[in-house]
């Protein structure tokens, strides 16, 4: 069957120039940095988001790749180019929250931009649309449910300096002190600086016997893969807050039994919506296909979403958040027929079982 859905490099359509019978969505997804290990199931999902809404709507798509993984300013000046030339017509970004900052400030509401993993606290901006969960949403029954089955309550929260973590910090700060937990060690490092031995030293140090990770991507594989190999893997509860198991896969499991993850979705997740997304995704890329984790099914919603706003005749009289917030409960699709609203998703609680995150089905009450 062909596909009404071509996967194109900024380069071909600098030199094509604007097609305006063609629905361009530029793809902000990281074929390197931090997330790379991600991209490849990020960039399946939102191709096949895209092939959905093309044989739904008869629309020829475009999706234009950039490279999320690279250098804030970089990624924030190819995506100016492109909007300041009229060659897409909206962006879907999964990446981490320092590229979505830049993007959004020199993008400037021009075109809707939909921006998918968790975010930091802050309003999105009139043309940006949020997906994910805030720090708050994202911890508090999580930590709730390790404070009462784990007898956890000396937390170290551990991760990098950049504007997510930072919040994550300090949401997690707020909701530790609510639940009547503690935090005894706040450590942000550089990225690509994680050093897991003097890390886990210190939070032997500070009698610690819980840890939010919050290093991203590839630092956050590099520092559970060294606490295993340390044999810390016992030593302490670890919480992660980006961990789905196309990074777990890359740590080489787990099987400490004290690795938890919380995201909005997980593979073994067993509910119909979940389970028709992975037949789609299995029938279209095959069962060697990379794992389409967490952040990549959010980025298939957000392909979904950033279509149906750019196919909307709202955007005349409205802005991309208020026509977003319009069309979410609305918006149906293979894998969501019946139209459930995706910003009030509940976040989910998995344990790391070798290379499996097993769910933990406690969210809808602690």
């Amino acid at each position: 069957m062909t596909s009404p859905v071509r996967l194109v490099l900024p380069s071909e359509v600098f030199l094509s120039g604007p097609a305006r019978q063609t629905l361009r969505l530029g793809l902000l997804a990281p074929v390197s940095g931090v997330l790379g290990v991600a991209g490849p199931a990020i960039i399946n999902c939102a191709i096949l988001a895209a092939e959905e809404v093309g044989r739904a709507t008869g629309r020829v798509i475009d999706l234009v790749l950039v490279d999320a993984g690279r250098a804030p300013a970089d990624v924030a000046g190819e995506v100016d180019l492109l909007v300041g030339a009229g060659l897409v017509d909206g962006l879907v970004g999964t990446h981490t929250s320092n590229i979505r900052v830049a993007v959004e400030a020199r993008v400037n509401n021009r075109v809707p931009y939909v921006f998918t993993p968790p975010h930091e606290f802050g309003r999105a901006s009139a043309g940006s649309v949020f997906l994910g969960s805030d720090p708050a949403e994202h911890l508090r029954q999580p930590i709730a449910w390790l404070a009462k089955h784990r007898r956890v309550q000396r937390w170290a929260l551990i991760g990098n300096d950049y504007v997510w973590p930072r919040q994550v910090h300090a949401a997690a700060s707020r909701v530790l002190r609510d639940l009547g937990q503690r935090v005894v060690l706040d450590r942000l490092v550089p990225v690509g600086h994680v050093d897991v031995a003097e890390l886990v030293s210190a939070a032997h140090r500070a009698q610690a016997d819980a840890i939010l990770v919050s290093l991203v991507g590839r630092d956050g594989i590099e520092f559970h893969r060294g606490v295993t190999e340390s044999d810390a893997g016992t030593a302490f509860v670890r919480l992660r807050t980006a961990l789905d198991e196309s990074c777990l896969v890359a740590v080489g499991g787990d099987t400490s039994g004290e690795l938890y993850s919380a995201m909005p979705t997980f593979l073994l997740q067993d509910d119909d919506r979940h389970r028709r997304l992975l037949e789609s995704y299995v029938a279209r890329f095959g069962l060697r296909a990379p794992l389409p984790g967490s952040y990549a099914e959010g980025c298939y919603d957000g392909v979904h979403l950033l279509a149906a706003v750019c196919s909307s005749d709202l955007l005349a009289t409205h802005t991309a958040a208020r026509v977003a917030e319009r069309l979410l409960s609305a918006v149906v699709t293979p894998a969501r027929p019946d139209a459930v609203d995706l910003t009030r998703r509940p976040m989910s609680l998995a344990r790391a079982n070798g290379t499996d995150l097993e769910i933990v089905r406690m969210l809808h009450g602690v």
